[in-house]
Protein backbone atom coordinates (compact mmCIF):
# COMPACT_ATOMS: atom_id res chain seq x y z
CA UNK A 1 0.00 0.00 0.00
CA UNK A 2 1.58 3.63 -1.04
CA UNK A 3 2.11 5.57 2.40
CA UNK A 4 -0.27 8.42 1.37
CA UNK A 5 -3.36 5.79 1.19
CA UNK A 6 -1.69 4.35 4.46
CA UNK A 7 -1.47 8.44 6.17
CA UNK A 8 -5.02 9.29 4.81
CA UNK A 9 -6.36 5.73 6.09
CA UNK A 10 -4.87 6.48 9.44
CA UNK A 11 -6.24 9.82 9.61
CA UNK A 12 -9.81 8.82 9.18
CA UNK A 13 -9.97 6.31 11.53
CA UNK A 14 -7.57 7.72 14.36
CA UNK A 15 -9.28 11.16 14.50
CA UNK A 16 -12.37 10.79 18.06
CA UNK A 17 -15.14 10.14 15.46
CA UNK A 18 -12.71 7.26 13.39
CA UNK A 19 -13.85 5.37 16.61
CA UNK A 20 -17.51 5.33 15.87
CA UNK A 21 -16.62 5.51 12.12
CA UNK A 22 -14.40 2.05 12.42
CA UNK A 23 -17.40 0.24 14.40
CA UNK A 24 -19.49 1.36 11.36
CA UNK A 25 -17.80 -0.05 9.39
CA UNK A 26 -17.29 -3.23 10.83
CA UNK A 27 -20.91 -3.87 11.36
CA UNK A 28 -21.25 -2.88 7.74
CA UNK A 29 -18.78 -5.36 6.82
CA UNK A 30 -20.26 -8.01 8.83
CA UNK A 31 -23.37 -7.67 7.45
CA UNK A 32 -22.36 -7.61 3.96
CA UNK A 33 -20.18 -11.05 4.79
CA UNK A 34 -23.00 -12.55 6.33
CA UNK A 35 -25.24 -12.26 3.66
CA UNK A 36 -23.34 -13.20 1.15
CA UNK A 37 -22.17 -16.28 3.22
CA UNK A 38 -26.20 -17.06 3.56
CA UNK A 39 -26.57 -16.23 -0.05
CA UNK A 40 -23.88 -19.17 -0.92
CA UNK A 41 -25.46 -21.61 1.36
CA UNK A 42 -29.06 -21.24 -0.19
CA UNK A 43 -27.18 -21.49 -3.48
CA UNK A 44 -25.76 -25.14 -2.34
CA UNK A 45 -28.83 -26.48 -0.48
CA UNK A 46 -30.94 -25.82 -3.74
CA UNK A 47 -28.51 -27.35 -5.98
CA UNK A 48 -28.53 -30.43 -3.53
CA UNK A 49 -31.96 -30.76 -3.65
CA UNK A 50 -32.17 -30.47 -7.37
CA UNK A 51 -30.32 -32.98 -7.70
CA UNK A 52 -31.40 -35.42 -5.06
CA UNK A 53 -35.16 -34.43 -6.92
CA UNK A 54 -33.40 -35.57 -10.50
CA UNK A 55 -32.70 -38.85 -8.83
CA UNK A 56 -35.53 -39.45 -7.42
CA UNK A 57 -37.53 -38.75 -10.51
CA UNK A 58 -35.33 -40.73 -12.06
CA UNK A 59 -35.07 -44.10 -9.92
CA UNK A 60 -38.94 -43.66 -9.54
CA UNK A 61 -38.97 -44.20 -13.34
CA UNK A 62 -36.87 -47.27 -13.66
CA UNK A 63 -38.73 -48.96 -10.40
CA UNK A 64 -42.06 -48.23 -12.40
CA UNK A 65 -43.52 -51.14 -13.95
CA UNK A 66 -43.78 -51.18 -17.50
CA UNK A 67 -47.64 -51.64 -19.17
CA UNK A 68 -47.33 -54.91 -20.73
CA UNK A 69 -49.35 -55.32 -24.36
CA UNK A 70 -52.61 -57.02 -23.93
CA UNK A 71 -52.09 -58.64 -27.25
CA UNK A 72 -49.24 -60.62 -25.66
CA UNK A 73 -50.99 -62.17 -23.09
CA UNK A 74 -52.39 -65.77 -24.06
CA UNK A 75 -55.66 -67.00 -22.53
CA UNK A 76 -58.22 -69.53 -23.97
CA UNK A 77 -59.91 -68.01 -26.95
CA UNK A 78 -63.94 -66.91 -26.50
CA UNK A 79 -66.19 -69.52 -27.97
CA UNK A 80 -69.41 -67.86 -30.12
CA UNK A 81 -72.41 -68.96 -29.73
CA UNK A 82 -74.58 -68.12 -32.96
CA UNK A 83 -78.50 -67.63 -32.37
CA UNK A 84 -80.86 -69.24 -34.77
CA UNK A 85 -83.27 -67.50 -36.42
CA UNK A 86 -86.24 -69.10 -34.08
CA UNK A 87 -84.26 -67.62 -31.28
CA UNK A 88 -83.30 -64.80 -31.99
CA UNK A 89 -87.02 -64.10 -32.95
CA UNK A 90 -87.78 -65.34 -29.39
CA UNK A 91 -86.27 -62.63 -28.34
CA UNK A 92 -88.77 -59.92 -29.07
CA UNK A 93 -91.98 -61.64 -27.28
CA UNK A 94 -95.18 -59.58 -27.85
CA UNK A 95 -93.41 -57.54 -30.61
CA UNK A 96 -93.86 -57.77 -34.20
CA UNK A 97 -90.82 -58.55 -35.72
CA UNK A 98 -89.62 -59.51 -39.19
CA UNK A 99 -86.38 -61.16 -39.82
CA UNK A 100 -85.37 -60.40 -43.93
CA UNK A 101 -82.23 -61.71 -45.89
CA UNK A 102 -80.64 -58.81 -47.92
CA UNK A 103 -77.91 -60.26 -50.11
CA UNK A 104 -75.77 -62.19 -47.53
CA UNK A 105 -76.62 -60.96 -44.53
CA UNK A 106 -80.01 -60.87 -42.51
CA UNK A 107 -81.53 -57.98 -41.35
CA UNK A 108 -84.46 -57.60 -38.50
CA UNK A 109 -87.52 -55.64 -39.78
CA UNK A 110 -89.56 -53.75 -36.79
CA UNK A 111 -92.66 -52.38 -38.35
CA UNK A 112 -93.89 -49.84 -35.55
CA UNK A 113 -92.34 -46.93 -35.54
CA UNK A 114 -89.31 -46.51 -32.22
CA UNK A 115 -89.57 -50.52 -31.60
CA UNK A 116 -85.35 -50.59 -32.98
CA UNK A 117 -84.24 -47.91 -30.93
CA UNK A 118 -86.25 -49.33 -27.94
CA UNK A 119 -84.80 -52.52 -28.69
CA UNK A 120 -81.82 -52.24 -31.09
CA UNK A 121 -80.58 -48.97 -30.48
CA UNK A 122 -77.94 -47.33 -32.67
CA UNK A 123 -74.39 -49.37 -33.06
Amino acid sequence: MKPDKRLLIHDLLDDPEGEARREATLLAGGRLLRHKRWKRAAVRGFAVASVITVAAISIQKRAAPHPQNLSAITGPTPTVNYLSDDQLLALFPNTPVGLATVGDKKVLIFPRPGDQERFVGRF
